[in-house]
């Protein structure tokens, strides 16, 4: 897994989740008063990582989204006051 962003993860994911689903039916049958929860801890837990990965995922993409920009404005206000500092030397010039 490369990134959260891929399908393979996502499909990853689902088949856990769907496999926890049917171990959950065959619980059933090899303890026959086992009574699950319409919703298992097994396949909240597993709902819960899936989401915080993915909201894990996207707060470090957004982090570094966030420092690129601050980086590019860094570059941006250095090249201004560059071009300011060019333009006043060039004032300061006398005429030819």
């Amino acid at each position: 897994m490369r990134s959260l962003d891929e399908k393979q993860f996502h499909a990853v994911m689902a088949f856990l989740v769907l496999g926890s689903l049917v171990l959950d039916e065959q619980v059933k049958r090899v303890l026959p008063v086992w009574d699950a929860p319409k919703v298992t801890i097994v396949t909240f837990a597993l709902g819960l990582v899936w989401v915080g990965l993915f909201a894990a995922y996207r707060l470090r993409t957004l982090a570094q989204a966030i420092t690129v920009l601050h980086e590019r404005l860094d570059r941006l206000q250095r090249r201004a006051d560059a071009l300011e500092d060019d333009t006043r030397r060039r004032r300061s010039l006398p005429p030819v």
